[in-house]
């Protein structure tokens, strides 16, 4: 069990196409709504140190189920989904919110229904890039460009499933993200530290490729 002391916040997007590449006999993959195919989903919010890694299992609150009723299911499955479960399977679908509660939301010092309408609120908020959306089924696209346009270099860390034609097909993206040390909110974009640099696994070239989910 680790303590809550951490300055910043990792926002993890999820590229479901991307995703969907090696887990194509998902059920999410197999039947996707349309809005993951053009939009991030979340991945998680994961408190983060500055220079040391992140805490995890900081307390032992249990996960309240009854949060994606209140928040709304189809909210939490359109935004935050768990496409290697089908959304009918109502306790395979949670394992993966109480997985992210239990492992990150009780690192943020955040109350459990804050923690997750907070993640579901920047995901409203921060739009997914023009430039991802004209590069959807096309051979490739500069990932600095990417980078670029959703913070800048030093603020994004890209995740690519790396093939052995040196394809690299983009997962999901990590961004950082201030936290209020009043309230403990995530507040502003900035720079991330060396440790999550490190992590971006899309530079094995200079382009990136953008599936379709059909």
């Amino acid at each position: 069990m680790s303590n809550i002391a951490a300055s910043l916040y990792v926002y993890a997007y999820s590229w479901t196409p991307g995703f969907c590449y090696s887990c194509y006999d998902c059920p999410g993959c197999l039947a996707p709504h349309d809005y993951w195919k053009n939009n991030f989903t979340i991945h998680g919010l994961w408190a983060q140190y500055s220079t040391s890694g992140y805490p995890s299992y900081c307390t032992t609150e249990p996960f309240d189920s009854d949060i994606p009723t209140d928040l709304g299911w189809d909210t939490m499955t359109e935004l935050w989904p768990n496409v290697q479960s089908n959304e009918t399977d109502v306790t395979n679908y949670e394992s993966f919110w109480e997985h992210e509660w239990t492992k990150h939301g009780t690192c943020s010092g955040l109350a459990q229904p804050d923690y997750f309408e907070t993640a579901l609120n920047l995901t409203t908020e921060l739009l997914t890039p023009d430039i991802l959306h004209n590069a959807i089924g096309q051979p490739s696209m500069n990932a600095d460009n990417l980078r670029t346009a959703m913070g800048g270099l030093d603020y994004v860390s890209l995740q690519c499933e790396n093939n052995n034609d040196n394809t690299q097909i983009l997962t999901g993206v990590y961004t950082c993200w201030q936290k209020n040390e009043s309230d403990n909110y995530p507040s502003y974009q900035i720079a991330c530290p060396d440790e999550v640099l490190s992590e971006d696994t899309c530079k094995q070239s200079a382009n990136i490729t953008i599936l379709n989910l059909y």
